[in-house]
């Protein structure tokens, strides 16, 4: 978890502007003005230590309980500061002196509509959404894929976190139980197993041990298990921790793919799963490398699955991330699954449509994205991190897919296609 300070004194700025207003509206109600604005100032005074405890504890050094606090804190800081925002939204337009007394009246009410509904959707992103698991079920069709392989279901989850429930295993037992009753060849874990030390795995390792699939758990390693978020005495002592959690999870019978891959083989076919550690740079080392993973991209001619955590370099586009070197991995796979985004733990699904303030910082932020015959599949994960929320649609994902072999199309006389 790591703080973007400029955007955060904006809002800092924006937000004490707006309580000073409220303030003085309050001092000048005729009805309790001095209990309105003084409980205002109270709440302002409660939110903004909230928002300093949070910039002051040094976020690497804290234990997981304080680590938890700051998560905690966050959340409430804006589960007050978004009813607010949106209820002035409505309010400052009919509260104007050339509006009346009746659409002052009716304008306050829809205000402080609006302000409650939206204070119960966050209460409902705290107790009701993350404990909501959706299961996505995604057919792909590839005209490369072996016929030995034609309905072969791999199921991937990723970003538990698993440090934010502690040591309460009840929810991660009831991830697995849905994995396993899928009853998939292979289950494909993308990244972020904790959030900061491999000790918040511990409690889980029974739990999770549980996976089971024809083919196995195979799984690769995200930013966060990399234990930059945490603070270390030397570089020795951080890869030592990441050295415990790929033993934890080497435990537990998974299969950690760490710049690597395994071949799975049907009859005399077979297809290769690539896992490379996460792409993520800057402020992290970038420590994927596709080609210490796998290097027949081109002579062994199979069908390429690749386990990656971030999709930031799936296909990059100059014209949106302004990149000066291109790396295109949708060149060179057939399938990329990943994780990372957790769709920023906010997305509203209005008529089939999904949104994301996630696309305002990740140009594949969410679901399955196309070019030509390469796919990429972005789940956005089970657990949290940042805040203890998922806010309206955002449930926890565990995504089945099902791979196809595309046979030959028949189209009948008016072009539609028959098989």
């Amino acid at each position: 978890m790591t703080i973007q300070w400029i955007p955060l004194i904006a809002l800092l700025v924006v937000n004490l502007a707006l309580d000073l207003w409220l303030y003085r509206f309050f001092r000048k109600n005729k009805r309790w003005p001095r209990l309105k604005s003084g409980a205002h100032a109270v709440l302002t005074l409660v939110l903004l230590g909230l928002l300093v405890a949070v910039i002051a504890i040094p976020h690497k050094e804290c234990d997981d309980s304080t680590f938890l606090f700051m998560m905690w804190a966050i959340f409430i800081y804006y589960a007050f500061y978004v009813p607010r925002y949106l209820a002035a939204i409505v309010w400052v337009p009919t509260h104007r002196k050339k509006c009346g007394a009746r659409v002052r009246k009716w304008g306050g009410i829809c205000a402080t509509v609006v302000g409650v509904l939206a204070f119960l959707f966050m209460l409902s992103g705290l107790f009701y959404t993350p404990y909501k698991v959706k299961v996505e079920r995604v057919e792909l069709e590839f005209e490369n894929l072996p016929e030995e392989f034609d309905g072969y279901r791999i199921a991937q989850f990723s970003d538990t976190h698993l440090g934010t429930y502690s040591s309460d295993t009840t929810f991660m037992a009831q991830c697995v139980d849905s994995i396993n009753s899928l009853g998939a060849d292979m289950i494909c874990f993308t990244g972020d197993l904790v959030s900061r030390r491999s000790g918040e795995a511990l409690p889980f390792k029974r739990v999770l041990s549980r996976l089971h699939a024809h083919d196995g758990v195979v799984s690769v390693l995200g930013n966060h298990d990399d234990g930059h978020y945490s603070y270390w005495s030397s570089d020795a002592k951080r890869k030592c921790d990441l050295d415990k959690l790929i033993s934890l999870q080497e435990q537990m019978g998974w299969k950690v793919l760490v710049n690597d891959h395994v071949i799975l083989r049907r009859d005399t076919s077979e297809i290769a799963v690539v896992g490379t550690k996460c792409f993520m740079g800057w402020p992290f080392p970038k420590y994927g490398n596709l080609d210490s993973a796998y290097v027949d991209y081109d002579t062994a001619k199979r069908f390429i699955v690749l386990l990656q955590h971030s999709p930031d370099e799936w296909k990059i586009d100059r014209a949106y991330q302004k990149r000066v070197t291109m790396l295109r991995l949708v060149d060179k796979v057939d399938l990329m699954l990943v994780g990372h985004t957790h769709a920023m733990q906010c997305m509203i699904t209005l008529f089939g449509h999904k949104f994301s303030p996630a696309c305002l910082q990740y140009h594949y932020w969410g679901g399955l994205y196309t070019e030509g015959d390469h796919k990429l599949y972005v789940n956005i994960g089970l657990g949290m991190v940042g805040i203890p929320a998922r806010l309206g649609s955002a449930y926890p994902e565990i995504t089945l897919i099902t791979l196809k072999k595309r046979g030959e199309c028949i189209v009948d006389e008016y072009g539609n296609r028959i098989n």
